[in-house]
């Protein structure tokens, strides 16, 4: 962009005044550069003025850790109600998409999110795409395909060991204390329990199995769990890939994912962006998975990449928690219908 031009984020006491000499370039001590630790910024400070005053927008968000604060039960997760708000006041704007891009399958992201119609939903980190009712001024391009994955034989024969090996700690971890409770085989399935040896709050360690169930992936959850008995089970899970090498492994905040599918959060993003051609594209995320997202759009001149969270990225920015999240959306919203040609 023109020198003139502040950088996608920057704060507004940093536009250098049209009559000034432009400012030298970052140094790349100083530039933001992939995976470094940029630090903090309010969201107040943050520059959107090529998000609200652009012709058409994609606004891409994760889940967990960015619109629901992180949860010791996955299955509890839900946006903050600001967030949420912001959801909706955003998706009834003109030429302005709101999308979920999440690790967790469709189905269950639709549960817990509960976003209006109009919000687009990526899934299982990629390996789901679902934009509803698309209308015809965002009808995806020929070059991208919707159809739902099917799981092949290969794939299912892999989830097969992963559930094995799960079930195999399981039946040593119920054989030692002498309580173990069967998997749930309710309508709502993403989320196993099987107990250990404390179950009650505030007995002890809490030492239990916790597994969401994808249809391409399974994830083990051990937050808020004793730490050894964590190490462990996580030691025990990822040992089926020494089996199974086209197994996955994908770490993220207190959980590890096995998937038979290699798919990720940039792959959703580049589906969404090629469905729905907008002329700038935000995405907030808080973990290692959104660094594909990142990466997506560190070419995309009118990208702004914005990391949730501690721990180092390649986005540029960065604010602190949902709370954050929460004011920049509602800011946004605010902002955007500001701008927009009124009818």
């Amino acid at each position: 962009m023109p020198p003139s031009q502040p950088r996608p984020g920057q704060s507004r006491s940093e536009r250098p005044r049209p009559e000034a000499v432009p400012p030298e370039p970052l140094s790349p001590e100083q530039a933001p550069s992939p995976r470094s630790t940029p630090d903090y910024t309010p969201s107040a400070d943050l520059d959107l003025r090529q998000i609200t005053g652009t012709g058409s927008v994609l606004i891409a968000l994760d889940f967990d850790g960015v619109l629901a604060p992180l949860q010791d039960n996955p299955d509890l997760s839900r946006p903050l109600p600001e967030s949420a708000q912001a959801i909706v006041d955003l998706s009834t704007l003109p030429a302005t998409r709101v999308a979920l891009v999440s690790g967790r399958d469709v189905t269950t992201l639709r549960r817990l999110a509960d976003p209006p119609p109009a919000v687009w939903l990526v899934g299982s980190h990629g390996a789901e795409v679902d934009l509803g009712s698309s209308s015809p001024a965002s009808t995806p391009s020929p070059e991208v395909t919707m159809d739902q994955p099917q799981v092949s034989v290969a794939e299912q024969r892999m989830l097969t060991a992963i559930d094995a090996h799960i079930e195999s700690f399981e039946h040593d971890l119920s054989s030692g204390s002498g309580t173990s409770s069967e998997p749930g085989s309710g309508s709502e399935p993403d989320l196993d329990s099987e107990s250990g040896s404390a179950s009650e709050p505030g007995s002890g360690p809490v030492t239990e199995v916790r597994v969401e169930r994808k249809p391409f992936s399974r994830t083990v959850h051990t937050r808020g769990l004793d730490s050894e008995f964590a190490s462990a089970l996580h030691a025990h899970v990822i040992a089926v890939q020494a089996e199974h090498p086209g197994i996955r492994v994908i770490e993220g905040h207190d959980i590890t994912e096995l998937a038979v599918k290699t798919a990720t959060k940039g792959d959703g993003l580049r589906a969404l962006i090629a469905a729905g051609s907008p002329a700038a594209v935000l995405y907030l995320g808080d973990d290692v998975t959104d660094e594909d997202a990142f990466a997506e759009l560190e070419d995309l001149p009118t990208g702004l990449s914005i990391k949730v969270g501690p721990a180092p990225t390649r986005a540029p920015w960065r604010i602190t928690d949902p709370s954050a999240v929460a004011e920049l959306l509602t800011r946004l919203a605010t902002e955007r219908r500001a701008q927009l040609p009124q009818p």
